[in-house]
Formats: C-alpha cells, sequence, structure tokens
C-alpha cells in the first residue's frame, strides 16, 4: 500500500503550479511508493477526513487542531510545516497522537535576515515616502525627509535563534553596535554571535532599530506593549518579522499616533489578512508587507525541499533533524 502525502492546497499559484517550482516536488513523484495529492486550497483547518486519508501533510497556512485528529480512525503520522512558524498547530495534541511535527528552520536563516535589512534600509532611506513624493509631483520636498545613516546606531535583535545570530551577521558592517535580547542564550553565546547580551527594557532603551524574530508562545504574546513603547527612543524604529501578535497593536497604534516612536516596519499583523480600515494603515512611517518579505523563488525551493526530506526521511526511517515535538 502506498504511503499518501497530501500537500497544501494554497501552495498551488493561479495556474495550479507548485509555487516553490516542480525541482523539489520530484523527490515524491519519483518514488514507486508515494502518492501525492494537493488539498482543497480553500480549508482553513485539517479536516478530520484529511487526517484519515493522509499519511503525511505539508501544511501551509491551515491550522492543525486536535479536532483535525479527533477520529479514531486517523492515519496521520506526520506534519511538515512549510515555514519556520508552528503556532498554527496544536503541539499538545499531536503529540497526545503520536503525530511528528517538523518546520524548515534553515531554509528560511538567510531570506528572513535579508527581509530584516530590507526593511531597515526601507525605513532608515524613507524609501516609500520617498517614492510618492516622485509620484505625487512632489520632488522638491525631498529636503523634509532626511534618512537615518546607520553607522552610529544600535541594532536591537529580539529572539537571537537560528534566523536572529544570521540577522546579527549579515548586520554587523551597517551598525555600529549590536545587542541582543534571548533568556535561553548566555552572555558567551550572544557574544561569540557578534551581539551584547541584554535584558528587554535596555534593549528599549538603548536600540535605534529593533527587530522582533522571536517565536510566538504565551510568554512572547503581548510581550512589546505600551511599557515597552514607553522605553523606546523617540526616532526608534520597530521591526516585527516574527508573528503579529507578539507586539500589542493596540498599544502600536498609540505610540504612533503619539509620535512617540518614529515608525514601524511590519511584516506580519495580529489579524491577517490586515483589515483595510486598520489604523496602521494611515501612518505614512509605517511599512506593512503581506506576511511575505522574505519569499524568492530560492527561498521557497530550499523550504519546500526541506520539508519533503523530513517526510521522505521519517518513512525511511532516517534521522528527522526538524522535529519541533520531541
Amino acid at each position: 500500500m502506498k504511503i499518501k502525502v497530501g500537500i497544501s492546497g494554497d501552495l498551488l499559484n493561479e495556474d495550479n503550479e507548485p509555487c516553490f517550482g516542480n525541482e523539489a516536488l520530484l523527490k515524491l513523484e519519483n518514488r514507486d511508493d508515494i502518492e501525492i495529492s494537493w488539498m482543497d486550497k480553500n480549508i482553513q483547518e485539517i479536516t478530520p477526513e484529511d487526517a484519515s486519508k493522509f499519511d503525511a501533510i505539508l501544511l501551509n497556512l491551515p491550522t492543525a487542531s486536535a479536532q483535525s485528529v479527533a477520529r479514531k480512525d486517523c492515519k496521520l503520522k506526520i506534519i511538515s510545516r512549510f515555514g519556520v512558524g508552528y503556532d498554527s498547530v496544536d503541539i499538545s495534541a499531536m503529540k497526545e497522537k503520536n503525530i511528528i511535527v517538523t518546520n524548515t528552520p534553515n531554509a528560511v536563516r538567510r531570506p528572513v535576515a535579508v527581509a530584516a535589512l530590507t526593511m531597515i534600509f526601507a525605513l532608515s532611506s524613507r524609501l516609500l515616502i520617498k517614492n510618492d513624493l516622485v509620484r505625487s509631483g512632489k520632488w522638491n520636498d525631498r529636503t523634509n525627509f532626511m534618512g537615518k545613516g546607520l553607522t552610529k546606531k544600535t541594532l536591537g535583535i529580539i529572539g537571537a535563534g537560528s534566523i536572529g545570530k544570521e540577522t546579527i551577521k549579515l548586520s554587523q558592517p551597517f551598525f555600529n553596535n549590536i545587542i541582543a535580547f534571548d533568556p535561553f542564550l548566555s552572555k558567551t553565546q550572544l557574544h561569540d554571535n557578534g551581539a551584547l547580551k541584554v535584558e528587554l527594557t535596555e534593549l528599549a532603551q538603548k536600540s535605534d532599530f529593533i527587530v522582533i524574530l522571536c517565536n510566538l508562545n504565551e510568554e512572547t504574546k503581548g510581550m512589546i506593549n505600551k511599557s515597552f513603547f514607553s522605553k523606546m527612543k523617540q526616532s526608534a524604529y520597530i521591526i516585527n518579522l516574527s508573528r503579529g501578535p507578539v507586539i500589542n497593536e493596540k498599544d502600536l497604534e498609540v505610540a504612533l499616533e503619539n509620535k512617540s516612536i518614529f515608525g514601524a516596519g511590519l511584516d506580519v499583523t495580529s489579524q491577517e489578512p490586515i483589515a483595510l480600515d486598520s489604523q496602521l494603515m494611515s501612518y505614512e512611517n509605517v511599512i506593512l508587507t503581506p506576511h511575505s518579505l522574505c519569499w524568492t523563488d530560492e527561498c521557497f525551493h530550499n523550504i519546500a525541499s526541506e520539508a519533503i526530506e523530513s517526510i521522505i526521511n521519517f518513512f525511511d526511517q532516517k534521522p528527522i533533524i526538524n522535529q519541533v515535538n520531541r
């Protein structure tokens, strides 16, 4: 009997082709013992029917809850997340059912770090504002929108794991100082990676640019709030490339409205897609991108390859490097 692998339908583009290209998919298609199927691209959650039909699921946007795997005939053995985040999967429920959950931290390390620098450069140069000046015939207003140089500035990193380390590495040529908050790393570990370990309050006070790269969990949800914003420099920017709920957005809106911080770059928001009437849409000093700033052809190919490798390794009884629910 063939191993049945379901792939999130939302990974198909408008031409019904894999958005990550066909090369990575060959690893599954060339296996005689594996049968692949594309799932409904409109589902928001894995259904009990899916969990009883597939041995493995390559999962993108849909969630995986306890209800998804509640049926007695559930045959699902592994969920391979297309990306680094796994907060959309009920880890406890999967562990109870002995379903392995994996992610793809290696594939996104460089792309997300590059996305962080992209936000920093766009904000510091006031790129979008200057683009609007040209398009609105306000060329001569350019002297009113001076950018900020980085050579004397301090970069603060919240979450110095795999992506955070890469961000620190890529940022070193541009910043005078790099500081980081990560309760799971020692001073020595952070120093070896090129950053000074500080507490969250000190990071807020000293940073000119703050990049959030931590996981979303009960400890980090709403961690960046009114208290944090009140400690930031009035000239500082905050950038979120992790998960929207890490920031209390109401508090962020107040900070922007009161001009107690200089601006923000948000690739993620608490509600996705963000509501068109969100207050965040009204600020010219806020850059908003649709949780995809790191997406490139290289990035998606590497994510797919890493996610598919986890599935194949599981059924070939080889080590799974990226299991998140051991």
